[in-house]
């Protein structure tokens, strides 16, 4: 059985294509994707190279942030259709699940002579207006990350009352969280993880997602109702809301 998994939550946007026994191919790409009509073409074409038809497919995974706005909207649109043209499940995880499980992965090898390793990655991505996404996650030895907060967009100091100790930071907003902490005088012990970590990739995405996927069917309310996690409004519904309520005069 073959899954797709599409991550368009980050800039850099990755899809995979993998099995049982692993990824079988990974593409990176970075640029605009408005259109979802180019990004189906995409898909096309790495189904191509691989030498499969979308009818071979067996279930889609997608990243449905938080993240960028347009990415996640054009990934989680990508996974629905597709879901529902070939009547296959779609399992949605989050980015900042996807991003914590890619930097255990890197820490495992990157950070294997530490005398101090640490086993709390904090993943974190610029929320705009003082704000933050966040969500805290534990390295349980297996597979899958050991989820301790839920996915939150909260001010500098509501995510930082979740923090219990030392941990890594990592991800787009991690540089601008920890100088927030520290001009608060906090952040002590928390480590900036290695730049690498800050970008989900569809191949961890697809480690996630491989069991849930092979347990699953397909049920068409299902994928229907999958939405991106956004978590609050975009800037523009930001701005058209205070103006509709005054708040810019």
């Amino acid at each position: 059985m073959v899954f797709l998994a599409i991550e368009t939550s980050d800039p850099q946007g990755s899809l995979a294509l993998f099995d049982a026994g692993g990824v079988r191919e990974e593409e990176f790409f970075s640029e605009d994707m408005a259109h979802a009509r180019e990004f189906a073409a995409r898909i096309d074409g790495l189904l191509r190279r691989s030498g499969l038809t979308p009818r071979e497919l067996r279930g889609i995974s997608v990243s449905a942030g938080p993240g960028s706005y347009t990415g996640c909207r054009v990934g989680v649109t990508a996974a629905k259709t597709l879901g529902i043209a070939l009547r296959i499940p779609v399992v949605a995880v989050s980015s900042l699940e996807v991003m914590a499980a890619s930097a255990m992965e890197s820490a495992r090898v990157e950070l294997a002579d530490d005398e101090h390793p640490l086993d709390v990655f904090v993943p974190v991505l610029d929320g705009r207006r003082g704000f933050f996404y966040g969500a805290l996650f534990r390295h349980g030895g297996g597979g899958r990350p050991i989820r301790e907060a839920e996915d939150q967009v909260a001010s500098l100091a509501e995510l930082a009352d979740v923090l219990e100790g030392p941990a890594w930071v990592l991800g787009a907003g991690a540089d601008e969280f920890l100088r927030g902490l520290e001009a608060s005088g906090g952040g002590r012990g928390y480590r900036r993880g290695l730049a690498e970590w800050d970008q989900p990739h569809a191949a961890t995405l697809a480690r996630l997602s491989l069991e849930p996927l092979a347990e699953s069917s397909f049920d068409r309310e299902t994928v229907h109702s999958l939405s991106p996690a956004y978590l609050r409004p975009s800037e523009p519904e930001i701005v058209l809301a205070r103006k509709l309520a005054g708040e810019d005069r």
